[in-house]
């Protein structure tokens, strides 16, 4: 369980700020206009290594060497301290909100702690661009207004600063022409950044419901800081480029490439469905041993799929509402496997088989189609299923 709050911890906000990152409420008020030497940039740090890096982090960092400000503005940031912590990040309602951070200490923390490449891109703007820029992140900084519901796809440390730049340069993204960042679902653009063998993975996928499946455009995909880096590259006003090329200021040194986990979720779920199949041809005579096998299997899945339903149901995390995986892993299926497994030959239970091997069926195709793997943690209460079934006949 410990290791699924985890996997809901990178999901609900899986954009992550730094938790370096701290608000300084003294100076949380509007400034005074930018000076014509001020210079305005977006900073992208790669994803790291750890589980709340595994998507990279955006800011956008103001300089004004005569109004004596370097403020790098970082959204997603929150606060262990918040009551009720773990129940209100449980349910999708954990405040976050907007933070500021010298640009040194922020490069000294990515590069030297985190080991994450940095890159700059400096943008072309007007003074009146330049300054509505930085009233709206000074704004945003008013105690009144720096709290807002994160939303892993829609609202993040990414679209935040998307949309930012968009309000001062409405032209300047070409949205339709950049079609190397369209075509793929949320889902998909998420999975380029993870390893598919991988627990988190799997676990991050099963508790995506449909809304992740939507075909996100170029604006959209931007979630991603990489996203938005490159879009900004693209950008152009009247045929000029509207940002310098991207400025590598530290490069990490390259990790090396993992090799297969043999104790990652394709090698294991194998081996457990292997094991399923064997134990039901073996014991198929023996219905005490099989039933002793079902209520631990199912129980133990059983306590997956009315999690994964109660964050699908209960929750106000909106891309894990209308869940696929729900249907090939039936909540109901634990408890009621107690009476399903021992007493198959009655009717309501040949119907019940019947009707949640369709469902399984149909959930297995489905999320088979969107993530692969999702297949392999079915497979083994499917087969169960199957067997049961037949043995109704």
């Amino acid at each position: 369980m410990k290791r699924f709050l985890v996997v809901l911890f990178l999901l609900g906000y899986g954009i992550s700020a730094s938790v370096y990152a701290q608000v300084n409420e003294s100076n949380a008020f509007p400034q005074a206009q930018l000076s014509n030497q001020s210079e305005i940039s977006l900073v992208t740090f790669a994803p790291g290594d750890q589980l709340h890096a595994a998507f990279g982090h955006a800011v956008i960092w103001v300089r004004d060497p005569l109004q004596n400000i370097d403020k790098a503005y970082s959204y997603g940031t929150f606060d262990f301290n918040t009551d009720h912590f773990y129940w209100k990040f449980l349910k999708g309602t954990l405040p976050y909100s907007i933070s500021f951070n010298s640009m040194n200490d922020l490069v000294y923390y990515y590069s030297q702690i985190e080991h994450r490449s940095i890159k700059v891109q400096t943008m072309h703007l007007d003074s009146l661009q330049k300054n509505t820029i930085y009233q709206a992140l000074e704004t945003n900084l008013l105690p009144e207004n720096k709290n807002y519901r994160y939303q892993f796809f829609n609202d993040n440390c990414a679209t935040r600063l998307r949309d930012i730049i968009e309000q001062a340069a409405p032209h300047a993204f070409q949205w339709p022409t950049y079609k190397n960042l369209a075509g793929l679902s949320y889902r998909d653009w998420m999975n380029r950044y993870l390893a598919t063998n991988s627990w988190v993975t799997l676990g991050m996928n099963l508790a995506l419901g449909i809304p992740s499946n939507q075909k996100a455009n170029a604006s959209e995909s931007c979630y991603l800081p990489d996203n938005l880096s490159l879009a900004l590259e693209m950008a152009e006003v009247n045929g000029q480029k509207f940002a310098d090329a991207p400025l590598q200021i530290y490069q990490a040194p390259e990790a090396e490439k993992a090799g297969f986990d043999v104790f990652g979720p394709v090698a294991m779920l194998q081996l457990l469905i292997a094991l399923i199949v064997f134990l039901s041809i073996k014991f198929r005579n023996n219905a005490r041993v099989l039933f002793r096998m079902d209520i631990v299997l199912f129980g133990v899945l059983g306590l997956l799929a009315w999690f994964i339903f109660f964050l699908a149901t209960g929750t106000d995390h909106q891309v894990m509402a209308w869940n696929p995986a729900s249907l090939m892993l039936f909540p109901l299926n634990f408890p009621l496997v107690i009476w399903f497994a021992r007493s198959t030959k009655k009717a309501i239970w040949k119907h019940y088989l019947s009707v949640v091997c369709v469902l399984f069926f149909v959930g297995l195709i489905w999320s088979s189609l969107l993530f692969w793997p999702m297949a392999l943690a079915g497979l083994p209460w499917g087969i169960r299923l199957f067997a049961l079934r037949v043995r109704a006949s």
